[in-house]
């Protein structure tokens, strides 16, 4: 006996909760279902939007989730596809046995009309994609750096045959819009900064991608609200290091009209060509979380963005272990179903927190400390950028990013 498909849904959900820690005590949020599109589009390069999570989550679908969606959940749970998810998470089984009259001559026929008549259905269905030669596309940003910054995008599709062409922004299909086929220009705004991958689709399928540097004027922190806009509160022109450290004060949560009863997080990224490998780094970092919350289990985060993935290193307070998460390269560990003790800190003090490569060997150390040692085999291209992620604000003290041979390229005490 097989489950319905809503109860199938329902059990992955509880699995992936179980397995990537979702809730932090107080049920899911944003955040986790961020990480969990960042991940599924990491594995399987299956895209799913931050409002189609949330709606998943919610039970918000006026119809079920489409299939390439239910397929992404699945892959992070280590199972081929959604099918295959559903066979290996059947219900046991009692084998009755059925003694079976013949059909009458009259339901074959009906059976077989209506088997011609699905397949005829399914040749006749729209969707295929059909390349005859190049595909011309290319993008060209308006301002050299900051935000918001407005990207001309220029394509030739006319060797492409499709029912419906699309444009999107980077990995959040939120940002997915039709265009003309006939056309050869679209422009589109980015309001963050960072590396991400505009990408141009025929129908569903990925057909040209192209790689979009957003450079931050120096250290840009931003504050996101939590299930609100996804346009952050930003703090361009304001004075926000001071005092030895990169840091927003109550005067400028104040000024900017920042709601401290809402749930929020605050992302510090600098954006650069940073021009050494992610086989071969060093990154120092101290770091800590502001008390302006009373928050049981508050995180922080310390991440590098390479050409192809992202590095992290998540840190929670003292008894919220099981939150604490890392992933260098390819490889990424939860504190549901691994030790990560090591990073349960006193968040709200200074963390002098490291993240060493050499030749694809990463270790992560905490306070001068080795804690954790791991080895990865792909290579993810050239550093583009840190950002740093805080629950509520957060404080920045020290970063310094060199190549393991002497070269710094990067060093802050503010």
């Amino acid at each position: 006996m097989m489950l319905d498909e809503d109860a199938y849904i329902a059990l992955c959900k509880e699995k992936i909760e179980k397995k990537f820690a979702f809730g932090n005590g107080n049920g899911y949020t944003q955040r986790d279902l961020e990480s969990l599109a960042l991940i599924i589009a990491e594995k399987t390069g299956i895209n799913l939007s931050l409002s189609t999570l949330k709606r998943l989550w919610k039970g918000d679908f006026k119809q079920r989730p489409q299939i390439a969606t239910l397929n992404g959940l699945a892959s992070v749970l280590d199972y081929n596809d959604w099918q295959d998810f559903k066979l290996k998470n059947q219900p046991v089984e009692i084998v009755q046995q059925h003694f079976h009259t013949k059909r009458p001559r009259w339901l074959w026929v009906i059976i077989g009309f209506v088997t011609v008549l699905g397949i005829t259905a399914l040749l006749l269905l729209p969707g295929r994609v059909k390349v005859n030669g190049p595909i011309h596309f290319t993008a060209e940003k308006t301002v050299t750096k900051g935000i918001p910054n407005t990207v001309v995008f220029k394509y030739d599709l006319t060797n492409v045959e499709a029912n419906h062409f699309y444009f999107q922004q980077s990995w959040n299909t939120e940002h997915r819009v039709a265009i003309d086929p006939k056309g050869n220009a679209f422009t589109s705004i980015y309001y963050e900064p960072g590396y991400h991958r505009a990408k141009l689709f025929a129908n569903d399928s990925l057909i040209a991608m192209q790689p979009v540097h957003i450079l931050s004027d120096g250290w840009e922190p931003n504050i996101y609200y939590n299930g609100e806009d996804n346009e952050p509160i930003n703090f361009k022109n304001e004075d926000f290091i001071q005092d030895g450290q990169l840091h927003l004060n109550p005067e400028l949560l104040s000024k900017r009209n920042v709601n401290l009863s809402h749930s929020f997080y605050t992302r510090v990224s600098i954006s650069e060509d940073f021009k050494i490998s992610s086989n071969n780094f060093s990154l120092l970092t101290r770091m800590k979380v502001d008390s302006i919350s009373d928050k049981l289990c508050p995180w922080m985060q310390m991440t590098v963005v390479t050409e192809k993935n992202i590095f992290w290193i998540s840190l929670r307070n003292k008894g919220c272990e099981s939150y604490a998460n890392y992933k260098t390269g390819e490889v990424y560990r939860s504190g549901e179903n691994n030790d990560l003790s090591a990073l349960g800190v006193n968040i709200y003090n200074w963390q002098d927190v490291a993240l060493t490569v050499e030749n694809r060997n990463a270790s992560i150390s905490i306070n001068g400390e080795i804690v954790f040692r791991e080895s990865y085999k792909e290579d993810f291209g050239v550093i583009k950028g840190l950002f740093y992620l805080f629950e509520g604000t957060g404080s920045i003290d020290y970063v310094r990013l060199d190549n393991m041979s002497g070269n710094i390229v990067l060093e802050n005490d503010f």
